[in-house]
């Protein structure tokens, strides 16, 4: 059988079950066993994972950027009270408001609310997973995933990674522990799973995944690649500038004195056969101009550097666009000039998509830290609900942050043609938007009272009725022309 035979796996019997569980030697074998997801990332690998991110956002540009793109558009969320009783939810947003200061919301007084949370995004893309421990006093304090640490002494199948765990994989306890100097750990307590809010990634169940692992992790390899690549690159073109001239001889005359260079006394050597030693390679500086002589004989080309590559740079653009998959970022983001305008709003709303499983993460983990501040209020008498109402029942929304038109003037009739037909709400589209409804009307309608009050008719209510909505001129738009070369009806 010839080699190209053996290498397509002719002449051998074929497999009717599954071809990736037979290999047939062309590539390596999967393994075999399946564990739990922190047999993985467990002690020192944890440590590994968590301080490899760390450096290379510290180092490398992109990583960092990567990680600030993604906490742009998951972390950033505005608080509306929704009980329905305007007095009520006005003294909701305003205790919220209140405890939302760095003073009253981080143990340590260093971040305030909406920047504590938008580190512990950052922290679990990461690190993989965070703590933020509910406090007596109603503030929340920060735990970093590396001091989530088992107790000392505690070995028992209970335990995983710093984490206690019921039969059915329920959180139960947290092993805390703090930094002691600048490089040391020491164990602190154990607090109960209801005191704190354990926020990170998970793709498993909850009996083989007690630790989250960030989706980031799949990129580190290729960032470090870059990283090191791009280095090299420099280093490179950095090493093509060292020597701006070589000279190349076949006898003992050369372009300056050999004894110049050997001792400094300026009086040449013309007895070239009894040069006592030779000198080899040497480079020296005269009168400001590069030079290198060599030995009768030798020659040396000078170092030219292509760096960067064509090649290269595609290289490097092709490792970026896998690594930015990793947190669903669009090449777009990166570089505008990948994509055309629809290609950008296209992968926008596909970007835009994948947020919404990210998102809830993050409204899971405000919801928790809501209703745990609910109850502390009506405790301490700052809160006092009517006789009817129990906390549970305080209905509340954690609102993420839209985006601003891409073409105002579009898509603004757009959606007022969708809300006429029924597509649509104005609720929906002011949160798409960035905006809430019912604060837009009451602001609208401020507005109104203090133009009216100085005698000044408001521009949009110009020329307009109030009993309509007020949809904007298309006159100037290009119209829309179906297959058979007419003009809709809609747009007529």
């Amino acid at each position: 059988m010839s080699i190209l035979d053996k290498l397509l796996g002719r002449g051998k019997t074929t497999s009717l079950g599954y071809d990736v569980l037979d290999g047939q030697g062309k590539r390596k074998q999967s393994p075999s066993s399946i564990y739990r997801e922190d047999y993985y990332a467990s002690g020192a690998k944890r440590d590994r994972l968590q301080s490899t991110a760390s450096d290379l956002t510290r180092n490398l540009s992109l990583a960092g950027w990567m990680v600030r793109r993604h906490l742009d558009y998951v972390a950033q969320f505005s608080f509306k009270s929704a009980t329905g009783e305007k007095s009520l939810d006005d003294q909701i947003e305003t205790l919220m408001a209140e405890d939302s200061t760095r003073e009253r919301f981080d143990v340590a007084g260093k971040f305030s609310r909406e920047k504590m949370f938008r580190l512990a995004e950052m922290r679990r893309v990461l690190d993989g997973d965070t703590l933020l421990v509910k406090m007596r006093d109603g503030r929340i304090q920060g735990i970093q995933a590396d001091l989530l640490r088992n107790p000392p002494g505690e070995s028992s199948d209970q335990w995983v990674n710093g984490i206690r765990i019921s039969g059915f994989g329920r959180e139960l306890g947290f092993g805390v522990w703090t930094r002691d100097g600048l490089t040391g750990k020491h164990f602190v307590r154990s607090i109960q799973a209801r005191n704190g809010i354990h926020y990170g990634f998970f793709d498993r169940y909850a009996q083989d995944q007690v630790r989250g692992i960030s989706p980031l992790v799949s990129a580190l390899n290729p960032l470090r690649d870059v990283y090191e690549n791009v280095n090299y690159a420099l280093l490179k073109s950095k090493v093509s500038q060292l020597f701006a001239l070589a000279f190349y001889r076949d006898s003992e005359e050369a372009p300056l004195a050999i004894d110049d260079v050997a001792d400094g006394s300026g009086e040449r050597d013309t007895d070239f056969d009894h040069v006592a030693a030779p000198r080899g390679f040497q480079a020296f500086v005269k009168s400001d101009t590069r030079y290198v002589d060599m030995e009768p004989g030798e020659k040396m080309e000078v170092i030219e550097s292509k760096t960067p590559s064509g090649e290269f740079q595609q290289f490097t653009q092709l490792v970026t666009q896998l690594a930015l998959t990793s947190l669903d970022l669009p090449m777009s983001f990166f570089d505008s000039s990948h994509s055309n305008f629809f290609g950008s709003r296209a992968a926008f709303l596909h970007y835009e998509r994948s947020c919404k499983d990210k998102r809830s993460d993050q409204i899971e983990m405000r919801s928790n830290y809501t209703r745990w501040k609910l109850n502390s209020w009506v405790l301490d008498g700052r809160l006092i609900l009517p006789d009817s109402m129990r906390v549970s029942d305080v209905r509340f929304d954690w609102i993420p942050r839209g985006m601003p038109w891409w073409d105002p003037a579009k898509e603004i009739s757009g959606s007022v043609m969708a809300i006429q037909n029924g597509l649509d709400t104005p609720q929906r589209i002011c949160r798409a938007t960035g905006t809430d409804y019912y604060d837009n009307i009451e602001e609208i309608a401020k507005a109104a009272q203090f133009a009216e009050s100085q005698g000044v008719n408001p521009l949009w209510q110009a020329g307009s009725s109030t009993s309509e909505p007020v949809v904007p001129d298309s006159t100037n738009e290009t119209d829309e022309i179906n297959d058979s070369g007419e003009t809709d009806e809609a747009d007529q």
